[in-house]
């Protein structure tokens, strides 16, 4: 509570004087020394921050060294020893057999640097860091300072202001003799702590320069430890098992790849199925119809890995919040829909006669999230509005529809009409 009061005695002079109308004492030969302590603030602080990225780097290049290890152990021996690899391929021979081994270096190498790294937290990263604890207690000192120059700075124009009247009352006079207390506790305060900082602030450099030399030294050996043990290692890997003479490293790779990419792309597998929404097109064209075709019969020929739920655990609303979505489409029946017991359906109720002029928009309320599964389908979540564009008599079909300025086909099951 007492610096936020100072805080506020102190404000109209800080407004004043960036204003020019309060006069700001200044010291030169401090400022030089506040410019250079300045420096070596900023400094201290990367240091400390850059120390900690090489070791956290370190550390996860190692550990993603011997997760890729792993990786390459899997995609080599996907099965175990049902199926071999090197025999039937025979150019991945040689990965194939020192495998193993190199798995077993990048954990080696990640267990031989790790005292190293440690090495770098005691004697690089915890000093840099108390080297930068240090500079923050000088930067609250030098900050106090700042503040006693400008009580200094306030107690002085009032003082001065005082004096220069020529008739003084007697309120004044009381006034001038508080004032000039006040003056002179605020002037002993900032003589002391300037006279501080001007006499310890060239010690502290000095110092400084001198701690920072072994640092770096330090820093430069750990690194270059760090670096020769890698290269160590991984050359011991490499001796006897490849050429490491040549440097067209990308003819390397064509050359070993051989017709691998060929073959890949003739596989079914991983070419994209075509849109349900141009087939849909395709087939209306074909038939010179706009009615929408069962979606069993189009999700067939595509051939579309939809979502494989059962139709037996759908149930519209109100079955239970446990409710699962129904498959978007289902497949079509020759003999058409029958009830248990051999019971026709009844026949569906009269078709509302629609009013003279334009015809009425149809609605529906989505009841299920949907996710566009192919190019021309609609997305929507449930309780979403859908503006009907063309449908059929079954809810089993794929409808067209609109929402949020979209338009696509949807599957007629996750909705309700309206």
């Amino acid at each position: 509570m007492k610096g936020f009061t100072k805080a506020l005695q102190r404000t109209p002079h800080n407004l004043g004087s960036r204003m020019g109308m309060s006069k700001k004492s200044s010291d030169a030969e401090f400022d030089d020394w506040e410019r250079k302590f300045s420096a070596v603030e900023a400094a201290s602080e990367k240091m400390h921050r850059d120390s900690i990225v090489f070791r956290d780097a370190v550390t996860s290049l190692l550990d993603s060294g011997s997760s890729f290890s792993g990786s390459i152990a899997t995609l080599f021996s996907p099965i175990g020893a049902e199926y071999d690899i090197a025999s039937k391929f025979p150019n991945a021979e040689v990965t194939v057999k020192n495998i193993a081994s190199y798995q077993g270096l990048m954990d080696e190498l990640r267990e031989t640097l790790a005292p190293e790294l440690e090495l770098i937290e005691s004697r690089i990263v915890q000093p840099s860091l108390e080297l930068h604890e240090i500079c923050k207690k000088i930067r609250k000192t030098i900050v106090k300072r700042d503040h006693k120059l400008q009580d200094f700075d306030r107690h002085n124009n009032s003082l001065n202001k005082l004096r220069a009247k020529k008739e003084k009352s007697l309120s004044d006079e009381k006034n001038l003799f508080k004032t000039e207390e006040a003056f002179e506790l605020a002037s002993g305060e900032y003589e002391h702590f300037n006279n501080l900082l001007k006499t310890e602030l060239p010690a502290f450099l000095a110092m400084g320069t001198r701690f920072i030399d072994p640092l770096f030294h330090s820093f430069y050996y750990m690194q270059l430890n760090v670096y020769y043990i890698m290269l160590e290692k991984i050359q011991s890997f490499s001796d006897g098992k490849y050429d490491l003479e040549r440097r067209d490293i990308e003819d390397i790779y064509l050359e070993q790849r051989g017709d691998a990419a060929e073959r890949l792309d003739a596989l079914q597998i991983t070419k994209r199925t075509q849109s349900t929404a141009k087939m849909l097109q395709q087939h209306r064209t074909a038939s010179g119809s706009s009615t929408p075709v069962r979606a069993g019969s189009i999700a067939s020929k595509a051939g579309l890995d939809r979502k494989t739920s059962s139709a037996s655990s759908y149930s519209r609303p109100g079955a239970g919040a446990g409710a699962a979505a129904p498959p978007p489409y289902s497949p079509s029946t020759a003999s058409g829909a029958s009830f248990a017991g051999g019971k026709k359906a009844p026949p569906p109720p009269p078709p509302l006669k629609p009013k003279p002029g334009a015809p009425p928009k149809q609605f529906c309320t989505a009841i299920f999230d949907y996710e566009a599964q192919a190019e021309g389908d609609l997305s929507f979540s449930a309780g979403d509005r859908i503006e009907i564009v063309e449908r059929t008599d079954s809810a089993d079909d794929w409808w067209t529809g609109k929402v949020n300025g979209r338009q696509g086909i949807f599957p007629g099951n996750y909705t309700q009409l309206n």
